[in-house]
């Protein structure tokens, strides 16, 4: 599973399930040699790509709440679907740095402050498609929506929202004046994109009006949806007939869920053009060798890694959480996982959960949680579970040390991620009850905390700081460890108004070492961005933290 970015984002790529996340980043143009490329999309000016042609995508997870702020809506799937639909307030480059996306916003200003107040002068041809004009009062629903001020809002984040004291009207309805309780860095994540206001100005508005299905009085992209077929969970986009800007060069865009073992083999036979994600050889080989493909690749935002459930059994004990850690050879998974891809596991590790190797603030603080059974097997003495002589599992007062894993059926990596564990596990007298889940029990079994342990991706966005909150504050949903820390809560509070770059990498970092040892998620490795595409596709790949423009997506002459 992929959970996805703050910046209105939400899971998937084709071969497992993706959460939108808002932790880990991308590399910082270090100059290592060993770093991927930092993008890999065929740039190509807009005169050279041909008017028409259609653009066929696989996705893990068909959408059923559209509306990509709400806690069910944060997939990846969802939000890449969005990208074509959906404002787009800034263009990124393959370093993070951003412009204004003059289709939406012509321009800003930043007064530091405090408090810093932050002026965006909007597009007056911008407009929902409803024939609304995008004013600043869309602003401010999305910030009353997001603020976490009513709970009745089941927000997905309310990370940067909440730093707000006011949004206003500048000196037009096309301007808006945001005001910060003091001050806030990394303010332009939470406005890189911005709802309507006749969408989530309620609770249920914000619960409904998108569930199910998408409105297109609610979209403002260079593309509408178009047909909608639940049955065949296909969703198929087509040219906005009201769009103001560039007009879009292919004819439509369609997404379709298919099973990570299919997706590969319907690229192969030509029946999709994109496949993203690209996680083990076979899938690798098999998109490589339809004669048209081209394997695009660079550094990846998703990592992979385990989520503990605090609340569950005996994992209620962070000294057993802990021991588990140190018994988990994450760089065999890592190896297992990766096998046949043209990379090293050993450069892929993890050991920051905010941070990607070869970024500014990389920190490994994983140091107490190295793979070590024998000190993992004393912990677990010292906390009076015993292994007896001849016995396969630990017990104490009669009870044996028993965890769940919570194993997502056709994805492989939850698949073998929970074979590894499980062997580990048995190897300090652990024992590992598998609980077969199907893909569609996921995210519902994390959010309601009916687990014990489980796998999954988190995708990070290109402020890595900005969103310590999603997946470790206390007020998240996303929270999926149970875990409200005080340390934690006091230091993102430091964060999110620090203005000094150092100071706030140090707080992070100090973040990370207490979550390693809460032990709430443990991180086994950052992915390469592999995207399957026809040769002739331009304007489309890998991104890295770079983003696309869809009106400009099409095909060149070959």
């Amino acid at each position: 599973m992929k959970r996805s970015l703050r910046s209105f984002a939400a899971v998937a790529a084709a071969a497992t399930l993706v959460l939108a996340g808002c932790a880990g980043g991308g590399e910082s143009g270090s100059g290592n040699a060993n770093m991927p490329a930092l993008s890999d999309i065929n740039a190509q000016a807009r005169d050279k790509v041909q008017d028409g042609g259609e653009l066929r995508f696989a996705i893990s997870q068909f959408p059923e709440q559209w509306n990509h702020m709400h806690a069910s809506g944060s997939q990846v799937d969802n939000r890449d679907i969005n990208e074509w639909v959906m404002p787009s307030n800034w263009i990124y480059a393959e370093d993070a740095s951003f412009e204004p996306n003059k289709n939406y916003v012509l321009e800003y200003e930043v007064v530091d402050g405090p408090p810093q107040v932050v002026t965006l002068t909007l597009n007056p041809e911008a407009h929902w498609g409803n024939g609304e004009p995008i004013t600043w009062e869309d602003y401010e629903a999305t910030w009353k929506a997001g603020n976490g001020s009513n709970p009745d809002y089941q927000v997905a984040s309310t990370d940067g929202f909440r730093e707000i004291a006011k949004v206003e009207k500048g000196k037009d309805e096309f301007q808006v004046v945001i005001t910060y309780k003091s001050t806030y860095a990394d303010w332009s994540a939470t406005w890189s994109g911005v709802e309507s206001k006749a969408a989530i100005s309620t609770p249920e508005d914000f619960d409904n009006a998108r569930k199910e299905n998408p409105n297109n009085d609610f979209t403002a992209g260079p593309f509408k949806f178009g047909e909608v077929d639940h049955s065949q969970r296909v969703v198929t986009l087509v040219p906005s007939d009201t769009w103001w800007g560039d007009a879009p060069k292919l004819d439509n865009v369609s997404f379709r869920e298919l099973d990570p073992s299919t997706s590969t083999r319907s690229f192969a036979n030509k029946e999709i053009d994109v496949v993203s994600g690209l996680i083990n050889a076979d899938q690798y080989q098999t998109a490589a060798g339809r004669a048209d493909a081209e394997i695009r690749e660079a550094g990846g935002k998703q990592w992979r890694h385990f989520t503990f459930n605090s609340n569950s059994g005996v994992l209620q004990d962070k000294g057993v959480r802990q021991a588990i850690v140190k018994g988990l050879n994450r760089e065999a998974i890592a190896a297992s996982d990766l096998a046949g891809l043209p990379v090293e596991p050993s450069e892929l590790m993890l050991g920051n959960h905010f941070f990607m190797p070869g970024q500014e603030g990389y920190v490994d603080n994983a140091e107490d949680f190295k793979f070590d059974p024998e000190a993992a097997g004393k912990q677990l003495d010292e906390l009076g579970w015993k292994l007896e002589d001849g016995a396969e599992f630990r017990t104490k007062d009669g009870q044996t040390l028993e965890v769940e894993y919570q194993l997502l059926q056709g994805i492989p990596t939850s698949e073998n991620e929970g074979k590894l564990l499980q062997s580990d596990m048995a190897n300090i007298g652990v024992k590992v009850k598998m609980v077969n889940k199907s893909p569609d029990d996921f995210p519902d079994f994390v959010k309601q905390g009916t687990f014990g342990i489980t796998s999954f991706t988190w995708e990070g966005t290109q402020y890595p700081m900005a969103n310590v909150g999603q997946i470790y504050g206390c007020d998240s949903k996303s929270n999926y460890s149970g875990i409200c820390d005080d340390e934690i809560s006091e230091l993102i509070k430091k964060i999110d108004v620090e203005m000094d770059y150092q100071k706030r990498v140090d707080y992070t970092n100090e973040i990370d070492k207490i979550v390693w040892d809460r032990v709430m998620t443990v991180p086994l490795y950052r992915r390469i961005e592999y995207v399957a595409v026809p040769k002739n596709l331009a304007n489309y790949g890998a991104k890295g933290l770079s983003s696309f423009k869809v009106e400009d997506i099409g095909f060149v002459s070959e």
